[in-house]
């Protein structure tokens, strides 16, 4: 990427879950201090990459709040970023205590910097810049903002009322003040209960998941939220639990919370989903090394045997390997699966087809977060195997349902209905996370059904409580960049977003002298393979 502190989502971003064995139905955390970022939100609350509009950018702190520091992004910059100073705008109460307003107005031609962060398809945001609170200057938060490309399909929209809507594949529910529980009761509590009874109002209770998007979106210490309302799934180290009844449900499983447009990315969604069964097997402990990385007691640790979507210390895009007898760092082939260990955990191995896995002894080899070590880099130390026996030994037998659909609905809250080119938004990236394939990321993150080997899928489709007509759907696999994808250039037909080996492609189109004024002779197509180096890429030059 352009910017070194931006190099995470290349490597996969990893979601916060949070596990609840009490009779709560919200995240244990702490009351949040004075200074803690809360929420930021966007106008317009869609961009695209020929935006002319003015961009407007709110953002809200808890405290007395005089001024915060923002580094806005501009990659052409020495240092990546040129440094700003937000003085309050305003203030507001939330229970008695105060939360300090801030926000800047950006012309435009910002998007000309940020369009060259990676964005499109499978992931619809780039990142404005990182907010700096006083006396928190070690803890920058990121602003996202939500980008939809150029041939984002229209969706029908049917309004059941003031307060709700929905199109095939998302609902739109107005649930005022669903993060405002977070500044009494911790960063990671939203109003989830209230806004599932609004749901079921409404909605048929078909669904193992409720995944609720903010319009307004939540500062996390991760990109996400998920938690577990019902396990009744034994022997893959999870506690047994049911708060079905919390949320007014008979079939929910768990909640999850996306804040700005982490709803759309494949490897967040198959990180969040995959927490539903674990990993909390404790490998580390079973075969007796300290564990080290990301939340460790809730991912798996450095092993072999192939990429795991839920790592504490490598992403999805590296695996271990023995080479020559040498354990080795390995990029891992896309469409990228769960860990065999996962899949048995989700009941889609049997335990006999576990395979031996070994656990490697130093696991901060890497750093103390999610890495991804170059490939060829040699895994140092020693490792202990662990074997299906031994799974056996510690955790017992797995018993419990095994799926083959997943029902998942996406419900976007707001403080009143969303407009129609929001809800085109987040109804294709809806659609979009229940296709079975064709969504594969650059970086090989696929759909569920492909990391599941095919074993299981999610459906996202919309179901009414009334009998409707069902709602028209469009196609969300291998969909073509739009012709305006590119900031100042207007291409004459959409660009395919994948290409057959050996194939021919003609680029014809136009300079767009709105968003790209003045006179240019030449335009330089680069297209490289991921992970690839860049003096690998092919270039093309052509005269104007």
């Amino acid at each position: 990427m352009g910017n070194a502190a931006y190099g995470r989502i290349a490597v996969g971003l990893c979601t916060l879950c949070v596990w609840l064995c009490s009779a709560s139905a919200r995240a244990q955390s702490a009351v949040p201090a004075a200074g803690t970022p809360l929420s930021y939100r966007q106008e317009p609350a869609i961009l695209f990459a020929s935006q002319t509009d003015h961009i407007e950018v709110s953002v809200e702190v808890l405290g007395d709040i005089a001024a915060v520091t923002f580094r806005r992004n501009v990659p052409t910059l020495s240092g990546g970023f040129t440094t700003e100073r937000w003085a309050r705008q305003t203030t507001r109460s939330i229970d008695g205590r105060l939360v300090s307003v801030f926000g800047a107005s950006y012309e435009s031609e910002i998007l000309a910097d940020l369009m060259v962060y990676p964005h499109g398809n499978d992931f619809p945001q780039v990142p404005l810049g990182r907010l700096v609170v006083p006396g928190r200057e070690d803890e920058p938060s990121i602003v996202w903002l939500r980008v939809a490309p150029s041939n984002l399909p229209e969706s029908p929209v049917r309004r059941l009322g003031p307060e709700v809507q929905y199109a095939s594949h998302v609902v739109n529910l107005v649930v005022p003040g669903f993060g405002d529980t977070r500044v009494l009761e911790g960063l990671e509590t939203f109003a989830v209960e209230h806004a599932a009874a609004v749901f079921y109002q409404h909605f048929s209770d078909a669904y193992e998941t409720l995944a609720f998007v903010p319009v307004v979106s939540p500062f996390l210490e991760e990109d996400g939220l998920h938690v577990n309302v019902w396990n009744d799934i034994t022997g893959i180290g999870m506690g047994q639990f049911d708060r079905r009844a919390d949320f007014g449900s008979g079939l929910l499983r768990s909640i999850q919370v996306y804040p700005s447009g982490f709803f759309g990315h494949q490897a967040t969604l198959l990180h969040q989903l995959g927490h539903q069964w674990g990993d909390e097997s404790v490998l580390g402990r079973i075969a007796g090394v300290t564990l080290a990385g990301r939340d460790p007691e809730r991912h798996t640790p450095l092993i072999d045997g192939g990429a795991t979507l839920l790592g504490a210390v490598l992403p999805g895009t590296r695996a271990v390997e023995f080479l020559g007898g040498i354990p080795q760092i390995v990029r891992a082939d896309g469409p990228l699966s769960y860990h065999p260990l996962q899949q048995y955990r989700m009941g889609l191995l049997e335990v006999d087809a576990v395979p031996d896995v070994r656990v490697f002894a130093e696991q901060s080899q890497f750093g103390e977060n999610v890495s991804a070590p170059a490939v060829g880099t040699a895994v140092k130390g020693s490792w202990q195997t662990v074997g299906a026996n031994d799974l056996l030994a510690s955790l017992g037998t797995r018993d419990g349902p095994v799926f083959e659909s997943w029902r998942q609905a996406f419900v976007v809250v707001s403080g009143q209905l969303v407009s129609q080119r929001e809800m085109d938004y987040f109804n294709f990236y809806a659609r979009r996370a229940g296709t079975a394939s064709g969504t594969r990321s650059l970086d090989g993150f696929g759909s569920f059904a492909e990391a599941t080997g095919g074993a299981m899928r999610i459906a996202t489709a919309v179901l009414p409580l009334t009998d409707v007509p069902q709602m028209p759907v469009g196609d969300a696999a291998d969909v073509p960049f739009g012709t305006r994808d590119w900031r100042g250039l207007v291409f004459d037909r959409p660009f395919p977003s994948v290409l057959d080996a050996g194939s021919t492609v003609a680029l014809t189109g136009s300079l767009d002298q709105d968003t790209l004024p003045g006179s240019y002779r030449f335009l330089i197509l680069r297209l490289g393979r991921y992970g690839e180096p860049t003096s690998d890429a092919l270039t093309v030059q052509t005269t104007i």
